[in-house]
């Protein structure tokens, strides 16, 4: 479950908030895999005399979902957390790029106040509630894997981070307790600085 470790720092900061996945939502899309497998494995039992090119192919596509299911089912047995936000900024897991402090964010808006464009909506799926996020210079990737597949995950990050979201969908808290959450640590952060600074992370609200 998503929370807390404490109710307030004994400096009067709101306590760290973790989010993690929801493992009941990765089991039930990993049985959803498994079943279009076994469907799609029955395939050229089903059919008569099945020349050896389309079971290759189907074969293929066992192996992609094969891969998928894996990956689902580590994500059931992952219990590291997913999200962090705290006094020093927010981090999340799948930007690889650190604790990214609260100054370096422009903006956070829940997607029930973003109007996205065209090109945007077509490019980039976007499932369920999320935050939408605009940092004042983009961070450096930081890839978790060994090359090759750190080239691969550094290019994916970075078309990603062209337009930095969390999404709600797979997670144990919804977007709008993260986004509580988030505005709690940065008014504490915003009321800790000068008083003369001007710059401050804008945060849209979910609307009620």
């Amino acid at each position: 479950m998503p929370g807390t470790e404490n109710d307030n720092d004994e400096n009067g900061s709101p306590p760290p908030f973790f989010v993690y996945y929801n493992p009941r939502i990765h089991s039930l899309r990993l049985m959803a895999i498994l079943a279009i497998c076994i469907v799609l494995a029955l395939i050229p039992f089903w059919v008569e005399n099945a020349e050896i090119g389309p079971v290759l192919v189907i074969a293929g596509i066992v192996i992609v979902f094969l891969i998928w299911a894996y990956m689902t089912g580590s994500r059931i047995r992952d219990r590291s957390p997913q999200v962090v936000v705290d006094t020093n900024g927010i981090y999340v897991r799948d930007w690889h790029i650190g604790v990214l402090p609260w100054d370096q964010i422009d903006f956070i808006a829940h997607s029930s106040s973003v109007r996205r464009g065209i090109v945007a909506a077509l490019t980039r799926s976007r499932r369920g509630p999320y935050l939408l996020f605009k940092f004042i210079q983009v961070p450096k990737v930081v890839p978790s894997t060994s090359p090759p597949l750190s080239w691969l995950q550094k290019i994916w990050t970075e078309m990603e981070l062209q337009e930095p979201a969390i999404m709600e969908y797979g997670l144990d808290a919804k977007a709008s307790v993260i986004l509580s959450a988030i505005q709690d640590h940065i008014a504490y952060w915003q009321s800790t600085r000068d008083e003369t600074s001007v710059e401050a992370t804008i945060v849209s609200p979910h609307p009620h």
